[in-house]
C-alpha cells in the first residue's frame, strides 16, 4: 500500500507525435468523379496513385487526368504528376501538362502546353513561368512565361514570344 501511495501517478495521456512528411494515406488505379444536383456529372479525376501528406495537407498523383464539363465545352488536363491543395483551389501540373478546352459551338479548341502549369481556382487563372505553346484551332502562340485570365479571356504573354496566325477561311 505504501508503494502505490508513493508512486508517481502514470501519465495516461501520450504526446502525439510530430507531423511529418510522410503519406498518411494513398490510392492505386483511382477515380473520383463529382456530381451535380441533378446528377449530371460534373468533373472527373484519375489517376494510376496518389498520396496525401499530413504536414501539407496536399495530395501528389501520378498520371493524373483530369475532366471537367461545362454546357458548351469540355476541358481536358493531364501531365506526368499533380500536387493539390486540400480543397482543390490549386493544382499543379508537373511535367508534359497539357491543358485542353474543346468547344461545341463555332469557337476554336484552345490547347496549352507547358512542363509546368498552375491553376488557381478562385480567380479561374493558370500561370507558368516556364515556356508555353498555345494553340487555337491553327494559330500557335510561344513564350517563356504566362498569365491566363479565364474569367476575362486574356492571355498575358511574358519573355520572348513568337505567334503564328492564320487568316479565318470565309
Amino acid at each position: 500500500v505504501w508503494l502505490v501511495r508513493n508512486a508517481k501517478p502514470v501519465d495516461v495521456q501520450q504526446a502525439t507525435p510530430p507531423v511529418s512528411h510522410v503519406a498518411d494515406y494513398e490510392f492505386t488505379n483511382f477515380t473520383l468523379k463529382s456530381y451535380d444536383i441533378n446528377g449530371k456529372i460534373q468533373s472527373a479525376l484519375k489517376g494510376t496513385f496518389a498520396e496525401h501528406y499530413q504536414d501539407t495537407h496536399n495530395t501528389l498523383i501520378k498520371n493524373p487526368e483530369v475532366l471537367i464539363y461545362a454546357d458548351k465545352k469540355t476541358t481536358t488536363a493531364k501531365a506526368l504528376q499533380a500536387i493539390t491543395n486540400e480543397d482543390g483551389s490549386e493544382v499543379q501540373l508537373i511535367g508534359k501538362a497539357q491543358v485542353k478546352q474543346v468547344n461545341t459551338m463555332d469557337q476554336d479548341d484552345t490547347q496549352i502546353n507547358s512542363n509546368f502549369l498552375h491553376f488557381y481556382a478562385v480567380d479561374d487563372s493558370v500561370k507558368t513561368h516556364l515556356p508555353v505553346t498555345i494553340m487555337n484551332g491553327k494559330n500557335t502562340f510561344a513564350a517563356d512565361a504566362m498569365d491566363a485570365d479565364n474569367v476575362n479571356q486574356t492571355f498575358e504573354l511574358k519573355g520572348r514570344v513568337r505567334v503564328k496566325i492564320f487568316p479565318k477561311q470565309p
